[in-house]
């Protein structure tokens, strides 16, 4: 009987390739400033709605100040991914509430 080899090798490197690269699809990208698109995107909401309930609702300017710009005109606004994804935890509620008055 002969003996068949093979090298798995290539074939554990591709599912792993595979499977990092499909975790880096859904995971943020914290290495630039988030525009008001990569809002809607991660969170599911439309741009009027974060318009509605966050950036133009008074507390919540006040808590964005220093992560969060408004450079208006076809810029926009500007989010620190990090800071941001801490702020609508720790916000959530009071944000659901703000929503929800509408």
């Amino acid at each position: 009987m002969a003996a068949i080899t093979f090298d798995i090798t290539p074939m554990i490197k591709q599912a792993i390739d595979e499977a990092v690269a499909k975790q880096m699809q859904h995971e943020p990208d914290y290495r630039c400033w988030w525009t008001t698109k990569d809002v809607v995107e991660r969170y599911g909401v439309t741009q009027p709605w974060i318009k509605a309930h966050i950036t133009d609702v008074p507390k919540f300017q006040q808590l964005l100040d220093g992560f969060a710009f408004n450079y208006g005109g076809h810029i926009g606004w500007r989010f620190e991914p990090s800071k941001f994804s801490e702020f609508m935890r720790d916000h959530f509620k009071d944000i659901a509430k703000e929503a929800g008055k509408c």
